[in-house]
């Protein structure tokens, strides 16, 4: 069976893939390609964000009660944290600055990085081993969400 940690990192993949195009398109000058990429990575992180806040993390606090405290409690500061940065990315795309791009490109992934290391290390296999049997059901509802 597929686990919750296997599907979440090969999302995360495929969104720093996007990502990639996004950025290369910006360095080349080429501003149509680094809208339509640069939308797209914005459109499926925040997808992502949304599958971890509205289901991953309220199923981990409901079995564990780490609500206050706690690893998802950490998450849900990063992402906060990640918001003015979509927004000027939204921006540069707008104004199609792609140096605007690239530096809040740079800045998102100065969080994003670590961020998600912590989820791959850390938050995925807690929710694997939390749920148990319970994670194919959640692992319907994300496929569900992602489509």
């Amino acid at each position: 069976m597929e686990s919750i940690s296997h599907y979440m990192q090969e999302d995360h993949v495929r969104i720093d893939a996007i990502a990639e195009r996004a950025a290369a398109a910006a360095a080349a000058g080429d501003a149509a390609a680094m809208a339509r990429e640069g939308a797209l990575f914005l459109e499926q992180l925040q997808r992502h964000i949304d599958m971890e806040e509205r289901l991953l993390f309220p199923a981990f606090e409901e079995r564990t009660g780490m609500t206050a405290a706690g690893p998802s409690v950490q998450m849900r500061e990063e992402h906060l944290q990640m918001q003015p940065v979509f927004e000027q990315m939204h921006a540069a795309i707008a104004a199609q600055d792609g140096a605007a791009w690239r530096r809040a490109a740079q800045a998102l992934f100065e969080i994003l990085m670590p961020h998600n290391m912590k989820e791959e290390q850390m938050m995925y296999p807690m929710l694997d081993d939390t749920l148990g049997s319970d994670a194919r059901g959640l692992l319907a509802e994300l496929k569900a969400m992602a489509d």
